[in-house]
């Protein structure tokens, strides 16, 4: 009678393992996709993140260089004339790139012109200034003198790669302290 009862007992069970290694490597799948999917958002979030971090030290260099060209119209002038730089060019919003030196010739802000990376320098610029990889970012410094004030806005726009659109606008206030 037990051989018999042994008998029964494995032909109910002869398919059981092959259900438990089923169940196991689905729930593994799952398990890994979830993993990937984890990983992948990570990836996409770490690149939005390096865009509004390099935006930001762009939109802050674009500040730093308009301040630079206002030091720069109070030393050389002579007699300090404030602001002299920004007026008269029938603009307010320039393209300033790091090889911007003096007032001679400011360009007007275009948004079809991107700033490129020259990985050599490691230095964002504009196509006539430099040569380098075409990036995504442009940059708006949107300059009013207005009296003792010059307010300096920099603006960095870029679209992602999901196409959404970007940007980073810092401010920052300039006082006549000649």
């Amino acid at each position: 009678m037990t051989e018999m009862y042994k008998e029964i007992r494995k032909r109910e069970r002869s398919g059981q393992s092959l259900i438990e290694v089923m169940m196991a490597i689905t729930m593994l799948t799952v398990g890994f996709l979830g993993i990937a999917t984890l990983l992948s958002r990570s990836l996409a979030l770490n690149r939005v993140t390096a865009n509004d971090v390099t935006a930001t030290y762009l939109a802050s260099e674009g500040i730093e260089i308009a301040k630079n060209l206002i030091d720069h119209d109070v030393y050389s002038s002579g007699d300090g004339q404030w602001g002299a730089c920004f007026t008269g060019h029938g603009t307010t919003d320039f393209e300033l790139d790091y090889a911007t030196r003096d007032c001679s010739s400011l360009p007007a802000y275009d948004p079809s012109h991107y700033l490129l990376f020259n990985p050599a320098t490691h230095l964002y610029g504009y196509p006539a200034d430099m040569t380098g990889a075409p990036t995504i970012f442009t940059r708006d410094v949107k300059v009013v003198v207005n009296g003792p004030e010059i307010k300096v806005n920099s603006v960095v726009y870029w679209t992602g790669l999901d196409g959404a659109q970007g940007n980073i606008n810092l401010e920052d206030h300039f006082w006549n302290w000649y």
